[in-house]
């Protein structure tokens, strides 16, 4: 059948906060009129291409983004003994339920796709057909903050893990034109290795966490370690970074050495990176400016993403 145009796939990666910057790219394709014929997405990139992929407009996800008081997530947070994680998630998964106006992949408007890794094999998972809610849970799943979710007689986490900008997804769903959106930051690789002399001294006696590990004590601990928390640091020492912190700053590391060595594999058409300067993985109060800056590195290639649709 002769078409205008060639067929266009956008795979959403992973970023946490900065992953935001994917609903100003959407708005910015919106704005120009690029119809958009697959989606793959991973972790925050799941999320976002899903509500999309859904029917909701860019528009309307950008209002739900800056509308939302991030510090007041934690009454999201469901604790659990620790075993596999700090949060069950089944509040997280509730609150998505409420966003996504469908169940399954088969209602979708725009044909997707989510990756999410196996936590015992290591491999990706590619999640096209069946429960969207339970798939999307899956590919979110923060290793270390939230349980793994069980997929059959798989165990789930976040997807970018292992594809951090899901492209190959894309290309295998039958896009003829591929974009690729990262939003992963590039780490600071000027400093040299240092090795630093261990401090003198006694070592201080841990304090007992009895208690820390109930539900409430693990919700408080969970109050504590939240990045929002801005409680000034005692006798201008830095403090060591919270749990949150380490375990998006530790995956970002991973992430940032796998997502360089697939880029230079990935038949990727048009890379878009947008410029999130000092915007950190959990600064999810800041949307507005991951929009802005998602919108305007679009826009900086929407000719180019013309030139590559349209039909000689």
């Amino acid at each position: 059948m002769k078409t205008d145009r060639y067929s266009l796939g956008l795979a959403l990666g992973s970023g946490a906060a900065r992953g935001l910057a994917h609903i100003g790219v959407l708005k910015a394709l919106d704005a120009e009129e690029v119809r958009i014929d697959f989606i793959a997405g991973t972790s925050i990139g799941a999320l976002i291409g899903a509500l999309y992929a859904a029917g909701i407009t860019a528009a309307e996800i950008e209002r739900v983004a800056c509308g939302v008081d991030w510090r007041q997530l934690v009454r999201l947070v469901d604790p659990i003994f620790p075993t596999s994680g700090l949060i069950d998630g089944k509040k997280v998964a509730r609150f998505i339920s409420e966003l996504l106006p469908v169940r399954t992949f088969e209602e979708l408007k725009i044909p997707m796709a989510l990756v999410a890794t196996d936590v015992e094999t290591g491999e990706a998972l590619t999640i096209r057909q069946g429960n969207l809610l339970e798939a999307l849970r899956a590919a979110v799943a923060f290793p270390g903050i939230f349980t793994p979710v069980r997929f059959g007689n798989r165990f789930l986490v976040d997807g970018g893990l292992c594809n951090p900008i899901p492209a190959d997804v894309i290309r295998a769903m039958g896009a003829d034109v591929v974009i690729g959106v990262c939003a992963i930051p590039a780490m600071n690789r000027s400093r040299r290795e240092t090795y630093l002399p261990l401090p003198s001294g006694e070592i201080p006696t841990a304090h007992p966490l009895r208690g820390r590990f109930t539900p409430k004590g693990v919700e408080r601990l969970l109050r504590d370690l939240w990045p929002f928390n801005n409680a000034p640091e005692d006798r201008g020492e830095r403090k060591p970074p919270g749990i949150f912190k380490v375990c998006a700053q530790s995956v970002a590391i991973m992430e940032n050495q796998i997502n360089d060595l697939r880029l230079e594999n990935n038949d990727i058409d048009v890379l878009i990176r947008p410029e999130l300067g000092t915007l950190t993985l959990l600064e999810f109060n800041r949307a507005e400016e991951a929009i802005r800056a998602g919108e305007e590195a679009t826009l900086h290639q929407i000719e180019k993403i013309r030139r590559l649709v349209e039909v000689d």
